[in-house]
This record gives C-alpha cells, structure tokens and sequence, in this order.
C-alpha cells in the first residue's frame, strides 16, 4: 500500500494555465543582473507557498506536500532542488528567446520534464473547479509543476506571435510579455526599473548642466 502522502496526490484538476505563468515562476528569483541575486524561493515551504498563492497547487495537494515533508524529508529536499533546477532552465530559455541566442539543452530539458508531466487529456467543465484532471501518482517535479510546463510549452510556440522582453535595467532582468498598447514597453514596472531609468537620466543631465562644456 502507498504511503498515505502517495494515496492523497492520486489526482488532481489543473486549471489551464496563462501565457505567463512559466515566466512567473523564472521571476521568483530577481535582480539576476546582480552579483547577488534575490532568491524567493528559499525552502521548500516556501516553494509549496508560491505554488498555492499561483493556483498551481490546490489546498489538498499543499496538505499532501507538507506530509511528504514530514514523512521523507529527503525526497521533499530533491523535489525543491529539481524545481530550482526547472526554474533555471527556463529563465535560460526565454532569456534565449528573447536575445535570439542558439538554444542548448533547454529544449531537450523541458522536453524531458514535458514527458514526465501528466497529458491534457480529460477536461473538467462547470462550477468552480474547471480544468484539466490529471494523475499525480508521485511527487516528481514533472507532476507538480505541470501547469508552468504546460505554460511554457504554449509559449515557446506562441513566441512569434507575442512580445517577451527582459527588463532594460541591467541589473534586473526580469522576462515579461509587453502587452502595452505601442508595443514599447522596456522595463519590467515603469514603477520600479521605469521610474530609476529616469531618475538616473536626469542624475547625468544634471550633472553635465553643472560641469558645463568641456575644455578644448
């Protein structure tokens, strides 16, 4: 008989999955141009917590993952690692997307993880809990992150039809869809990488105001 963490992941209803969200998940770790990039994902916990608040998870899985946590902590540490490790290969994908870089093993790696990720194959209509029911007999990371899988699959081959960007402040490099109006979007949140693009402009207009023309 499988462990009761095993019995309670027997299947679950997956709701179809934005454009976005596998950018979403490569985003959780930020300011990547940086010497010493933010990690948000810091423990498995906190993997299990983002995954619920991005609807990738439902409440019974989340109570499932936490008793596989409890029950074989080492096969809940390989889960987190093997997630990161997905996370990573597509924030190189996309980053290659953009820039028009040769694509490596990202393909053949998500792939793989594509492979090991439950079919599209019943749909669930009606009420609140619409979707797509899916197997998940065992806690792989190809089972738990089906829908950003899914997600980046469909936007790999979408990547011709929409406007993936990375974030103009170097040190940000925030992948994003441009869904502005002109089709310019540069930064990640005008709020944010946007608004310190500016101050820093008017930081060197200044600054050349004050020192006045240079001396032939």
């Amino acid at each position: 008989m499988p462990p009761p963490f095993e019995r309670d992941l027997r299947q679950r209803v997956i709701a179809a999955p934005s454009l976005g969200l596998c950018l979403d998940f490569a985003n959780t770790r930020f300011w990547r141009g940086t010497e010493a990039p933010t990690e948000s994902l810091v423990d498995y916990d906190a993997l299990v917590r983002w995954l619920a608040q991005a609807s990738v998870v439902g409440p019974e899985t989340v109570l499932s993952l936490g008793r596989l946590r409890d029950v074989d902590l080492g096969a809940a540490q390989r889960l987190f690692a093997d997630a990161l490790q997905a996370r990573e290969m597509l924030y190189r994908l996309f980053s290659a997307l953009v820039t028009g870089s040769t694509l490596g093993v990202e393909v053949r790696q998500l792939n793989a993880l594509l492979a090991a990720s439950p079919p599209r194959k019943e749909l669930v209509l009606g009420g609140g809990n619409s979707g797509w029911r899916v197997p998940m007999i065992t806690p792989s990371s190809g089972e738990l992150l089906a829908p950003i899988l899914w997600s980046a699959a469909d936007l790999s081959l979408a990547v011709d039809r929409v406007r993936l960007r990375i974030c103009d402040n170097g040190k940000c490099r925030w992948l994003f869809l441009d869904e502005s109006k002109g089709g310019t979007r540069r930064w990640c949140s005008m709020s944010s990488c946007g608004n310190r693009a500016k101050v820093h402009r008017h930081f060197l207009r200044k600054t050349k105001r004050v020192e006045g023309p240079s001396e032939s």
